[in-house]
Formats: C-alpha cells, structure tokens, sequence
C-alpha cells in the first residue's frame, strides 16, 4: 500500500481526514458568476427601455408578461424575454455557489498541530508515511503542498469527533497530552509503517495514536471537574469565615474565579457569562445571609 491509498487509509483510520477548502478559487468563480449577471441586468434593462420606446406591442411587455414570455413567437424576437431566462438560470447557478460556499467555509479548521502531524506523516518514512508524492499537490515541486504552514486557514478537517475548541481542551489535548505520552510512552505501542502488517521490529514507526473518543472523554470529566472548582471552594471558604468585609472580598473575587472558570473551559457567550457570574454572586450572598441568621 502506497500513495493517495496509504494517505486515504490513514486519514479515515486515524481520524485526520484534512482537506484543501480552496476558498480563493470558489471565491473567484463567485465573482465570475456576479459579473455574469451585472451584464446580463444590464442587458435587460437596455432592452426594457429601447421595447419601452416602441410603438407596437413591444411597449408593454414591462405590464403584461403574456406578450413578453411568446413574443417570439409572433415574430417579436423575444430578445427581453431570452435574457430574463438567461438570468434565471444564471441567478439559481449564482445562489447554488453561494450556498455551497457557505456550507464548505463553516466546516471546523484543523489545529495547527493535526496539520503538521498529517504534513509530517506525509514527508516521513519514520512515522510510517513518506509516501512519495510527485504531483504539485503533495508533492512539493513548483509549488508548496497543500499541507504546508502558509495553508493553514484554508484547510478543513471532515471528522465528527475533532471535539471543542476552547482553551481548557487545547490545553488537556496539547501540553497535557503530550505530558501523558512522555510519561506512559514505553507502555503504548507504535503505530506500523507498513498498516498491513502488525508494528513489530522494523515495521513499527515512531508515531502513536490516541482515540479522539477517549481524549474527548477525558476531557469532558476534567472540564466539568474544573468548572466545579469555584463553587465548591466559595461554599468551603466562606463557611470559615465570619467578618463581613473579608466575606464582601471573597465574593467578589470567587465571582472573578467562576467567570474565568466559564471562559476558559467552554465556549460560553459574554452574555452568558455575565448572567451565570450574576446568578453564582447572588447564590453566595444568600449562603452569607443563611450562615449570619445561625451565627
């Protein structure tokens, strides 16, 4: 197994399905499409005006779509009527790209660090790829492969389980991750060069893989644990204290604490933030008002 085969299976094996978006192309033809119809508005309404004109049937074809629609056929020449079908046409063309654009622009952008793992895998015999491309698309000759740096933002990643994007997970799945590995990586075997056959002596490469499910697990428990810290440590530290301006202070900055908590472990809005902080302040002077009626 070689080649645009090996990429294929590895890219749906491993989860790392990442492909060019070319945006600047479908962007192009857009504007071909919108240029297509300026001309062909255009062209209408010259027409409009010059049958406007007209002292036959022709000067109401803008009141009576009957006439328009069969002049030709009663010798007319249908010209106005040619180019509004022209423009329809061309108009459901021009909406059906758009809507396509819109579809491929939405769809998540892989991390930097999954683009230089498949880019490296790629170019690397070690990590069990070094598959060898020669076309301009992989390859690298003449022009940069569709997998370099500078592609970064044009690239989409076709995985459903590519998880959330907030700094909490970049963090478990980054520098916590790779903590793990360096720990635990004696005890996870490689995965093969040749995916055939099992990793065992020369075929095993130096890359590991780990379950996009799993991590993803994991890092919804540590996440809800997180966010679970400022509640659970206001409640503890306010039932030891019992001066009402140290209270006022630990309020004001357990609030703090929870607002961050929100706004680094999910992808909450800043409306939303700002109602939970409201709703958890008010739930701490109520606690201090509970706990001062029993003192």
């Amino acid at each position: 197994m070689s080649g645009y085969t090996k990429l294929a299976t590895f890219m749906t094996e491993k989860h790392h399905p990442i492909l060019k978006k070319y945006q600047h192309l479908a962007t192009r033809d857009l504007l071909y499409l919108q240029a297509e119809l300026c001309d062909l508005d255009f062209k209408f309404n010259s027409i409009a005006k010059k049958d406007a004109l007209e002292t036959d049937e022709r000067q109401y074809y803008d009141r009576d779509w009957l006439h328009l629609q069969s002049s030709n056929q009663r010798g007319f020449g249908g010209e106005q009527w040619s180019v509004a079908l022209a423009t329809r046409a061309k108009l459901r063309e021009y909406y059906a790209a758009i809507s396509q654009y819109s579809q491929i622009a939405s769809i998540t952008q892989p991390k930097p660090s999954e683009r230089t793992l498949l880019n490296d895998w790629i170019k690397s015999s070690a990590m069990g790829g070094g598959c060898g491309f020669l076309g301009r698309d992989l390859g690298g000759f003449e022009q940069p492969s569709v997998y370099e740096n500078l592609h970064q933002s044009d690239l989409a990643i076709l995985c459903d389980s590519h998880g959330e994007d907030d700094l909490f997970t970049k963090f478990v799945t980054g520098p916590l991750l790779t903590l793990y590995h360096w720990v635990w990586r004696r005890r996870r075997r490689s995965l093969p060069i040749d995916p055939e056959n099992l990793p065992v002596g020369d075929n095993r490469s130096n890359l590991h893989h780990y379950d996009d499910r799993h991590v993803q697990v994991i890092t919804n428990v540590l996440g809800t644990m997180f966010s679970s810290f400022a509640p659970l440590l206001s409640i503890v530290v306010l039932s030891f204290v019992s001066s009402p301006k140290a209270r006022l202070g630990l309020v004001c900055a357990f609030t703090i604490l929870f607002s961050c908590c929100l706004a680094v472990a999910t992808k909450a809005r800043r409306v939303e933030i700002f109602a939970a902080s409201a709703a958890f302040a008010s739930v701490q002077v109520v606690f201090i008002g509970s706990s001062n009626s029993r003192i």
